[in-house]
């Protein structure tokens, strides 16, 4: 699969995005005292890791390196 430049710079900044929002949701989870809440959370940051695993599947596909920050 060929990606474009920009779309290589998408996808990266995508992934770097979806990172920092599972990072969080995780965090977020340990943190609040509501059940329902702190599941919402983890749901989220496990489509969040999906999310990141579609894309880094993505960019090896095209011979890219994802980027590990």
């Amino acid at each position: 699969m060929q990606l474009t430049q920009k779309e290589k710079l998408y996808l990266e900044d995508t992934l770097s995005h979806e990172k920092v929002c599972v990072t969080k949701c995780n965090f977020y989870a340990e943190q609040v005292q509501d059940p329902q809440i702190a599941n919402m959370l983890r749901n989220l940051a496990t489509r969040g890791q999906q999310h990141i695993d579609t894309i880094t599947n993505l960019l090896q596909q095209a011979g890219i390196q994802p980027p590990t920050h």
